[in-house]
């Protein structure tokens, strides 16, 4: 590493913003490229590259100014890059294997069992508390595993669990009346 760039880490590490927007102005475009590269879109690169340096900036004292810097981002952008490449495949396979369970139907009984149910789930699901709501569709919908969701609400991973296991708990008792086989389909679901 340049003896400038030795200099703007350790200014970094000491929490110098000036010496941290040299580097952002430095590194910027190069990791941006570096995302599109991996084949995202422009959307999704931007995001990433901005992460990248909210990482370098939460981690700078723990970087090592012996060591490249360049390498140091572009290893944080890889790791963001595939964490975002398997949460896709996770929400992806969830979605698939959720429609796989859904079968059409042309039974109007049927169909009309499936159209309650849903109602109900919408319904339990707009009762449920604010957070528990939060939590659920932050699990469930978009796919966030427990210690993600509690990293971006503040929370302990424990608490996402209470939450979760609470938020199950309703759906439970709230289709305990329905027809049996659409209950268990929907818990299979959930």
């Amino acid at each position: 590493m340049n003896q400038h760039l030795k200099e703007l880490v350790c200014k970094l590490k000491r929490g110098d913003k000036m010496a941290f927007e040299e580097i952002y102005g430095l590194f910027h475009k190069k990791i941006y490229l570096f995302c599109i590269g991996y084949g995202l879109p422009q959307v999704d690169a931007e995001e990433i590259t901005q992460e990248v340096f909210i990482k370098l900036w939460l981690k700078r004292t723990s970087i090592d100014e012996d060591k490249s810097l360049n390498s140091y981002l572009y290893k944080i952008g890889k790791n963001i890059i595939i964490d975002e490449f398997k949460k896709k495949i996770k929400i992806k396979a969830t979605q698939e294997y959720q429609m796989s369970l859904i079968i059409p139907c042309n039974n109007v009984e049927e169909d009309m069992d499936y159209k309650d149910l849903q109602k109900q789930m919408e319904e339990t699901l707009m009762y449920l508390p604010e957070r528990r709501r939060e939590i659920f569709e932050l699990s469930r919908v978009k796919g966030l595993s427990h210690k993600e969701i509690a990293e971006e609400l503040g929370i302990s991973t424990k608490t996402v669990e209470n939450h979760l296991t609470q938020a199950l708990n309703n759906f439970r008792v709230a289709l305990q009346n329905t027809n049996f086989l659409l209950f268990g389909l929907i818990l299979l679901i959930l």
